[in-house]
């Protein structure tokens, strides 16, 4: 043996030689439970370093903030979160228990504000915008102190000064009016700071008021400068009107300040201490302007001052009795205080004007000024700087202008200050009216502007376009006129055409009462002509009433008596003799005597001539082909007169008429609406009792463009009323605009004369297809509604029954809908399906019915064969009203018929 333990090998052995090695310390199998413990090492370790702090927060309730989802926020940043909420011992408020990031830490010190943050709107703002987003959220306000996690949450933010506070001023007043903290302070309208907070001082009894200006406008705030009160609306009440004064919006809502900032002051400090004045007058920084007034009714102390829409100053001083010591004349003065920011705009050549309120009939304007004033307006000047101004009383008279002179008839509408228009374009106004005791005219003196001047030629004439035209009803009124103004306030119209002739040189302008007259010239201005008229009693007419023309009077009523056949009135007309040419041949004329009321109180019109028809009646005609004869004559007379007709659609109406029947006229009257899917297509012009017959006929206008459909065979009229029913109201819409009747078209011949249902037929006017007759023994018991099949499916419906003129048969009309009437051909077969069958046999019942329907109510059902040899036309399309018998039972071989009928293409 070695000594290394090695076995002796003898010395021919070739085996090879062992190779020892030493085992491993330690397996790497073992590493795998070395890095787990490492890393549960490292995540305890950051599970205790991440761990946040918990805390309290003591609520007076649990409103908006939710366990697990409520976040706690500092600066817009979430710090921590709602854990829990308790109820306090007391069982009077709650505990929240809450957790924040252990970086947070510093924030739980003594003096730590906390709060609810929720939506919240008001008429002074809105708060907590962004939690509507987020949802309700508690923020923190860090305080100091020692470290602490019991707080008591405060219900408001706390009104902490901003980080970059700006320049503080401390203002002193005697009453706070609607300042508030965060109230916004005002340089020229700017905002350039807020209201900090305010408090009252036991000493003074004065309110202290500590505001902060933003950092970039505190250079604004000078020594000198003044702060005074522009909160809200300042509203005075007086016998001249209402005086409202307000800063902007935002002052009216929710209070503001102002100042100024005087060039010669000197920037300031921190608190710096000022009086706040009431209001920018009794600050004593209004420059004081002088006016010379030509009428001391127009203005009052306090009226404002406007440029451009914006208050800049008011009257404060009015002296009626001012002697102007150069001149010793009295001259009414007028002292103002105006903005000093537009003093530089006061200069010579600056105009100022008052604005008034007028409501009367010949002129509106300015209807507002009623509540809030008269008010001054003004337009700058060029010149050199002045404190001195001429105020006058319209602006009208600012305006260079050409005067003329027109000469009218009459005054009627025509006042000073009404417009003159070219083509509803103001030109000019009336400066005086007055009467001419040489010529009986009236006198007008017109200012034309010097920029329309040249409007003005020798065939220029004149129109009055003074008048009222209303047409009222339940939406609003309806007022025609050229220019809105003129209908109100009367006014002139200039007119130029090359038809109109010259006048002279020296010859006055003329005023024309219509635009037609103006063309009749000099012939507008000339004997009387008399007519006469035949009429009905029922027409009110008196001595004097007047006569139109389109609307212009014309003439007058000289005389009426009854004619000699007892049955008639004669009237006799006076027609001005400037007028005389307007009557010939074609003259129709009609009653427009009273208050012509018509329609429905959802469409009520009102017309009538003048105040004068209303009270006497009156008579107006035109020039018109006559659509019904426009003369008469009474019987054994050779004297024609003309016709006085109802009204101006009954003179030239000439619509298609149809014939109504109704079983009772308790609906419907002379005007009573016919219409189709809600268009109005017609109306009733007459009503007649039939005393034997027992019914109401009545005849009915119908309109041109649409009396061909609705005057044929299978047309459907019907009353819409209202009805109370125990499953409602219907119709209840006529119970403002009335009733009124219904009508669907109809396909067939043409027929002159209908009956009008009491309601609605059972089928819709959608609905509504072909209409076919069946002709029966008897009725069967089959009524309006009762279905009609094709193969037992619903199709139509029975709409109407009647005997045959014989009365051997009845005649049942029945309406297939649109989709289906392709199926009805000239070789279609009817059977009537109402009720059932029943065969009995040994065997036992059997009972045949149509439908469970046919059993209950009845039916008619038909069936048509393959067209086949269709030479004869029998497998044609059955026209509208073609006559088929109606079998009491079906022929069993029509139940084989299997048509394959293709609806045709429109």
């Amino acid at each position: 043996m070695k000594e290394n333990n090695e076995p002796d090998m003898p010395e021919n052995c070739n085996a090879p030689k062992p190779v020892l090695h030493k085992p491993n310390v330690m397996s790497p199998i073992w590493l795998l439970p070395i890095v787990a413990i490492l890393l549960g090492l490292y995540l305890m370790y950051q599970s205790i370093a991440q761990a946040g702090i918990e805390f309290r927060i003591h609520f007076a309730n649990a409103n908006g903030i939710v366990e697990g989802k409520t976040l706690i926020k500092y600066q817009g940043l979430v710090i921590g979160k709602v854990k829990k909420i308790a109820l306090d011992d007391d069982l009077r408020s709650v505990y929240v228990t809450a957790e924040v990031d252990s970086k947070a830490e510093p924030v739980l010190r003594e003096n730590t504000q906390f709060w609810l943050v929720a939506p919240k709107a008001s008429i002074a703002g809105i708060s907590g915008l962004d939690a509507l987003v987020t949802g309700n959220y508690i923020d923190v306000a860090p305080g100091d102190g020692e470290y602490s996690i019991k707080f008591n949450a405060v219900q408001t933010a706390p009104n902490n000064l901003p980080d970059d506070q700006g320049l503080i001023v401390r203002l002193s007043t005697d009453k706070l009016a609607s300042v508030r903290p965060g109230s916004e302070i005002f340089y020229k309208k700017i905002p350039v700071g807020q209201v900090h907070s305010f408090k009252l001082d036991k000493d003074t009894d004065n309110i202290l008021i500590e505001a902060v200006i933003n950092h970039q406008y505190s250079y604004l705030v000078k020594d000198n400068s003044r702060f005074w009160n522009a909160s809200g609306i300042n509203a005075e009440f007086g016998f001249d009107g209402v005086k409202i004064q307000t800063e902007s919006l935002t002052a009216i809502i929710s209070g503001a300040l102002a100042f100024d900032s005087p060039t010669d002051g000197i920037e300031v400090k921190n608190n710096q201490a000022y009086t706040l004045y009431s209001n920018i007058s009794d600050a004593e920084r209004a420059v004081q302007i002088e006016f010379n007034l030509s009428n001391t009714n127009d203005i009052k102390i306090g009226n404002n001052i406007y440029l451009n829409g914006q208050q800049v100053g008011e009257v404060t001083q009015v002296i009626t009795q001012s002697i102007d010591p150069k001149t010793q004349q009295v001259t009414p003065k007028a002292f103002a205080d105006v903005d000093p920011d537009v003093a530089e705009l006061l200069r010579a050549g600056t105009q100022f004007w008052v604005e008034k309120a007028k409501l009367s009939v010949t002129e509106t304007k300015n209807v507002a000024n009623f509540v809030t004033g008269n008010y001054i307006l003004f337009t700058p000047g060029q010149g050199e700087l002045q404190t001195t101004f001429d105020l006058v009383s319209n602006v009208d008279d600012l305006i260079p202008n050409k005067q003329i002179s027109i000469a009218a008839n009459d005054a009627n509408g025509l006042a000073v200050g009404n417009k003159v228009y070219y083509k509803n374009y103001p030109i000019g106004h009336i400066s005086h009216v007055t009467f001419n005791t040489k010529t009986n005219l009236i006198d007008l003196g017109v200012n034309i502007y010097q920029d329309y001047a040249h409007l003005l030629k020798r065939s220029t004439r004149f129109i009055n376009i003074s008048g009222v035209s209303v047409d009222a009803n339940v939406s609003g009124l309806n007022i025609k006129s050229a220019p809105i103004a003129a209908l109100i306030s009367g006014g002139i119209e200039l007119v130029n055409d090359k038809a109109f002739k010259s006048k002279s040189r020296h010859q006055q302008y003329q005023l024309y009462p219509s635009l037609a007259l103006a063309k009749l010239g000099s012939n507008a201005f000339k004997a009387n002509k008399t007519i006469t008229l035949l009429s009905k009693p029922s027409h009110v007419i008196s001595n004097g009433a007047p006569v139109y023309y389109r609307k212009l009077a014309v003439g007058s009523v000289a005389d009426f008596r009854l004619a000699a056949d007892n049955e008639h009135i004669v009237i006799t007309l006076d027609i001005f003799s400037q007028y005389a040419h307007l009557i010939n041949s074609n003259s129709v004329f009609w009653d427009v005597s009273g208050i012509d009321i018509s329609g429905s109180l959802s469409n009520l019109k009102v017309q009538t001539e003048s105040l004068l028809t209303i009270a006497t009646g009156g008579i107006n005609f035109d020039n018109i082909k006559p659509v019904n004869d426009n003369k008469v004559s009474l019987a054994k007379s050779k004297a024609t007169h003309y016709k006085l007709f109802r009204s101006f659609a009954a003179a030239t109406d000439d619509r298609p008429t149809v014939t109504l029947t109704f079983t009772s006229g308790a609906d419907i009257n002379v005007g009573t609406e016919i219409k189709h899917k809600g268009i109005k297509v017609g109306e009733i012009s007459a009503i007649k009792l039939k005393v034997e017959q027992g019914f109401i006929e009545a005849t009915a206008k119908l309109e041109t463009d649409y009396a061909k459909y609705f005057v044929q065979q299978g047309s459907q009229y019907w009353l819409e009323s209202v009805e109370v029913g125990l499953d409602g109201i219907k119709n209840a819409n006529t119970l403002i605009s009335g009733a009124y009747i219904n009508v669907t078209k109809g396909q067939g011949k043409h027929v002159s004369r209908f009956k009008v249902l009491n309601s609605a037929p059972d089928i819709a006017a959608e609905n509504v297809g072909l209409s076919v007759t069946v002709v029966s023994q008897r009725l069967m018991g089959l009524t309006p509604g009762t279905p009609v099949y094709f193969r037992q499916v619903e199709v139509g419906s029975v709409t109407y029954s009647e005997l045959s003129a014989q009365s051997d048969k009845v005649l049942i009309t029945l309406n297939i809908e649109p989709k289906y009437q392709h199926l009805v051909r000239n070789n279609s077969r009817f059977w009537a399906v109402s009720g059932f069958n029943v065969d009995i046999g040994l065997t036992g019942a059997t009972l045949k019915a149509e439908s469970l329907k046919t059993i209950l109510a009845g039916g008619i059902a038909f069936a048509t064969p393959d067209a086949g040899n269709n030479s004869n036309g029998s497998g044609q399309l059955a026209a509208p009203f073609t006559q088929f018998n109606l079998a009491q039972e079906v022929n069993p071989d029509w139940l084989k018929w299997d048509p394959k009928i293709e609806k045709p293409t429109k």
